[in-house]
């Protein structure tokens, strides 16, 4: 005897909601890359600087702009 019904669509919903949220803070973890991306290109900060300020290190912080196409 199960204690609690199964409901599959209930369960769908639950996963595309958190599939939602993922992707929501996937691209905004992307889109404060990006500007800090165009800052170090325009020279408002360092490299170090905004690895920091992104919660990575200089080195990640450097791959990640080489793999988005910035120098």
């Amino acid at each position: 005897m199960l204690l609690t019904e199964y409901n599959e669509a209930e369960t769908m919903e639950l996963f595309r909601e958190e599939g939602r949220e993922e992707g929501l803070k996937e691209g905004r973890k992307e889109g404060i890359l990006e500007i800090f991306f165009t800052m170090v290109k325009d020279k408002i900060l360092t490299i170090s600087d905004a690895a920091q300020r992104a919660g990575m290190t200089a080195d990640e912080f450097e791959k990640a702009a080489k793999d988005n196409g910035i120098s």
